[in-house]
């Protein structure tokens, strides 16, 4: 799997520039935030309660900017902190996330720059 695949994102707007740089400017100004937060209760606390709400949230972006493997460990945080167990697994899954954001975003922030120049209403 390549570390981005927008497939989806290109079936669900048509083909149409204007939407998909919308939705991608949209993720880079809401997902780091989110797995931001998501790191420091991880890696601060204990409220699984919390840790689930976040990878929820973060879950429905992820299924839409697909990042290798992202939407896959944020569901098992997810899983995990519901049933309060795996705080291992939940930090391992978070490094693997943050790792591939890492080397996704620049593809991401790629994409959105050629969805601008394609759309000149933009």
């Amino acid at each position: 799997m390549p570390i981005l695949d927008l497939e989806y994102l290109q079936d669900i707007s048509g083909g149409d520039p204007k939407y998909v740089y919308e939705v991608l400017t949209l993720f880079v100004e809401t997902f780091p935030v989110g797995l931001s937060n998501l790191e420091k209760l991880i890696k601060n606390t204990d409220d699984y309660d919390a840790i689930h709400k976040q990878a929820h949230t973060l879950k429905s972006s992820a299924g839409v900017v697909r990042i290798k493997n992202t939407f896959d460990d944020l569901s098992r945080i997810d899983m995990l902190a519901r049933n309060k167990v795996g705080k291992e697994e939940i930090v391992s899954r978070l490094d693997n996330i943050l790792f591939n954001f890492g080397k996704a975003l620049p593809f991401i922030q790629a994409e959105r720059q050629r969805c601008s120049a394609a759309d000149t209403n933009i």
